[in-house]
């Protein structure tokens, strides 16, 4: 009876548990049952979705550049394909041993030489600070060639989240001879990085940094497109998603320059290479800018080479004494020199003070005494007494220190600041400095701190242009000014763009920045008088050009860095009606008539055989020459 009754118990015990196995097993299965009914019904959608992105991504294609064209189609600034290896840290195993065999694997590659690509550290380094945008990007070894990335693709299965990018570079056909009107292009900062995004930049996208790169970046970058495309576990990219359209990139703008690139040759091969300086020849009826140079230079192009290099030029060049960055066109102030006694004798023509042959009380015997002072004349022996035709062909310092103190400093700078002097031209460039224009009251505030104080005796020094600080393009300007007698044009380097298809989508026309309103017999003054500085007896005959009558004035500007003086010369040619004006500005070169007016000079006569309106204008002189109607200018000069 016991016994049955045991196995009774045992009987109801197994069958509890048994019961409660099948109750738990029952729960399990119809957990699973819910989950998955929620994920495929409830989340139906929403998984699908997720599962295709996980096979997707989102690829931005950037859009081609504009390109920079010179003003008779010569292509100056291009782009031309690249390929950079990068790493997309999402694609990554997260294992961090796994990473290391990456890593490993990388460093294992070589090039055709037999050389290690890669270097672990920075490797590791890199792939840290990415990282930080998991689904960005970032490069491991830029503008690689063809070999590499071949050898890359084809180690794919063996390097997850290692992918090779597409991308263009940009390239400078005339090197460092633009680099300051072009500017270069660099990596957007990881700091100013949110701020532009919003705009539509990328992580790791290029940005113009400093001259047209900058200033047109808007209208040359373009709109980037976008595609989705299919990847693999692995990464790689296995073509367009079907049925997902795409988002075609519009390409930017090409700009087309009034910069002449046979000029802008003629002038980097004319400067003296191991002086600095600058350049700048417009076209004085419209402001059209022909040349901008400025040296030294630096290679534009080198912003485009692998990062390793471009650190190491670009310290050099960041540290160079020299200041290579700087664009002394447009933010190089100089005294100008010699050059200004052509303001100070507009000054004197205009208020009635001074005529053609008017003369001083006292003749030039190489110095003049005010008080205290003696001021020398650059020329020791002295010029005796001149007439302002004269003054002006021998740049008689003397003769312009009586017209100084006859004039005082508010009737000067009354027609500096009307041609434009002292102030930014307003050029489609960055960084233009004003200059400035001296004077009492301005002198005065600037030096108050040091306690300086404007006497009269000043007045000898400003007559000269030896205390006021303008920038090779406003002494082109001037000259340009002074040349056509009645309007001076706001400079400008961008002529028009231009869209993929070659249609006109912007013109930048003329703009008239002031009107001259001079009398005519203070210009044909000016303008006999220039004419003679390039003729025998004068100081810049070497800027002379055969056949084609040249006004122009030479000058050498005091320089408290250098035991040499600043070179400086200005022209305008046909002097009549110019079509071309040249400064030039030569650091410690000394005098300008024998140093600055030779590269003008170059210019000039370039302008005049090689460029098709030149050549029409010469061919016009010689027939009149021809017909006894011009006498033929001379090669000969002194130096000031």
């Amino acid at each position: 009876m016991q016994f049955a009754t045991h196995l009774q118990d045992e009987q109801r015990e197994r069958n509890a548990k048994s019961l409660f196995l099948i109750v738990t097993v029952a729960v399990f299965f119809l957990l699973i049952i819910a989950r998955l009914a929620f994920l495929q019904i409830i989340q139906a959608d929403l998984n699908i979705r997720l599962s295709k992105e996980n096979s997707m991504r989102l690829r931005v294609i950037l859009p081609p550049r504009g390109c920079i064209y010179d003003r008779n189609g010569e292509i100056l600034a291009r782009n031309r394909p690249s390929y950079s290896i990068c790493v997309l840290p999402s694609k990554l195993p997260s294992k961090l041993k796994y990473r290391k065999e990456i890593i490993a694997r990388l460093c294992s590659i070589r090039d055709s030489s037999g050389a290690i690509v890669f270097d672990s550290v920075e490797l590791e380094a890199t792939i840290k600070k990415a990282n930080g945008r998991r689904y960005d990007p970032t490069r491991l070894k830029e503008d690689v060639s063809l070999d590499l990335m071949s050898i890359v693709e084809e180690h794919s299965l063996e390097l997850p989240g290692i992918i090779v990018v597409s991308e263009s570079r940009r390239e400078y056909t005339l090197g460092a001879s633009t680099f300051h009107a072009f500017g270069y292009m660099s990596e957007i900062p990881e700091d100013e990085f949110d701020s532009l995004k919003e705009n539509g930049y990328y992580y790791g996208d290029l940005i113009g940094k400093s001259g047209l790169e900058r200033e047109y970046e808007k209208s040359m970058r373009g709109v980037c497109g976008q595609e989705y495309i299919e990847v693999d576990a692995y990464g790689r990219n296995k073509g367009p998603v079907p049925d997902v359209p795409r988002i075609d990139p519009i390409p930017g703008n090409n700009l087309y320059l009034t910069l002449d690139a046979r000029l802008q040759r003629k002038a980097a091969e004319s400067f003296p290479d191991s002086l600095k300086g600058a350049v700048v020849a417009l076209d004085p009826r419209n402001g059209e800018v022909l040349v901008m140079y400025s040296h030294p230079g630096v290679d534009p192009n080198i912003f485009s080479m692998a990062g390793t290099l471009r650190s190491k030029t670009w310290a050099a060049v960041a540290t160079d004494p020299n200041l290579p960055l700087n664009n002394r066109a447009i933010s190089g102030a100089y005294p100008p020199g010699s050059t200004f006694k052509l303001i100070t004798a507009l000054a004197g023509l205009e208020t009635g003070e001074l005529s053609a042959s008017s003369r001083m009380a006292s003749p030039c015997t190489g110095a003049y005494r005010f008080g205290s002072r003696i001021a020398h004349c650059w020329e020791k022996k002295g010029h005796g007494f001149l007439d302002l035709l004269g003054a002006i062909q021998q740049s008689c310092d003397v003769y312009f220190y009586q017209v100084g103190l006859m004039l005082g400093d508010a009737a000067i700078n009354k027609y500096a600041v009307a041609m434009g002097l002292g102030s930014a031209t307003g050029i489609d460039l960055p960084n233009e400095k004003d200059g400035w224009v001296s004077g009492e009251a301005l002198y005065n505030r600037r030096y108050r701190s040091k306690g300086w104080v404007w006497t009269r005796g000043l007045l000898l020094d400003m007559a000269i242009g030896q205390v006021q600080t303008f920038t090779p393009l406003q002494l082109a300007m001037v000259v340009g000014g002074l040349g056509n007698g009645s309007l001076l044009y706001r400079p400008h380097i961008v002529k028009e763009e231009r869209n993929r298809e070659g249609a006109v989508v912007k013109e930048y026309l003329p703009v008239v920045k002031d009107t001259l309103r001079f009398r005519p017999s203070t210009i044909a003054t000016l303008h006999e008088a220039m004419v003679k500085v390039i003729e025998p007896g004068g100081t810049g005959g070497l800027a002379a050009v055969p056949g084609i009558p040249v006004g122009g004035k030479s000058g050498s500007a005091q320089n408290p860095q250098g035991t040499k003086t600043h070179a400086l010369f200005i022209a305008c040619a046909p002097i009549d009606n110019p079509v071309i004006a040249v400064a030039v500005v030569v650091e410690n070169g000394g005098h300008g008539g024998g140093v600055a007016a030779p590269v003008a000079g170059n210019i000039l006569r370039c302008f005049f055989t090689e460029t098709e309106e030149g050549k029409a204008i010469a061919a016009k002189y010689k027939t009149a020459a021809e017909a006894g109607k011009a006498e033929k200018p001379a090669f000969s000069g002194r130096s000031d």
